[in-house]
Formats: C-alpha cells, sequence, structure tokens
C-alpha cells in the first residue's frame, strides 16, 4: 500500500501526517511503556504485593499510557 492510503507523507502535504513524526511518537509511547512495566515488576518484586501504593500508582500509569497509544494507533489506522 501507498504511503497516501494511510494518510503519511514524508514531504509535509497538507492533510497527511509526517510519517515520521508518527514514527517517533509511537516508539516514545512504546519506550515510556516499557519503562513504567519494568518499574511496575519491579516495585512488585521489591513489594511482594500488588496492593502497594507503588505497584498501583504505577499501574495506573501504565494503564494511562497504554490507552494513549492505542488511541494514536487508531488514529493512525483511520487516517
Amino acid at each position: 500500500m501507498a504511503f497516501a492510503d494511510y494518510g503519511l507523507s514524508f514531504n509535509n502535504e497538507p492533510g497527511t501526517v509526517s510519517a515520521r513524526k508518527l514514527s517517533s511518537s509511537i516508539q516514545t509511547l512504546e519506550d515510556e511503556i516499557y519503562m513504567l512495566r519494568t518499574k511496575m515488576e519491579q516495585s512488585y518484586t521489591e513489594e511482594t504485593t500488588f496492593n502497594s501504593d507503588k505497584v498501583i500508582d504505577l499501574s495506573r500509569k501504565l494503564d494511562l499510557k497504554i490507552n494513549e497509544y492505542m488511541h494514536v494507533m487508531r488514529r493512525k489506522a483511520k487516517s
């Protein structure tokens, strides 16, 4: 499929999303999700419970990032 099928452009055409910018924001979100997941796993190992405030806080942050990622991916699929 062509980039136009996805609304992507390398030339910053009107009405399109820069492939590089979209790719960069997706990669950033993936990195943040990985970091939060790793921190949550480490916190669970230290606390030995999912009920600690630290683990719950990280879990909430992770949920928000995953939701943000899914929103970006849905927008990408619609363009």
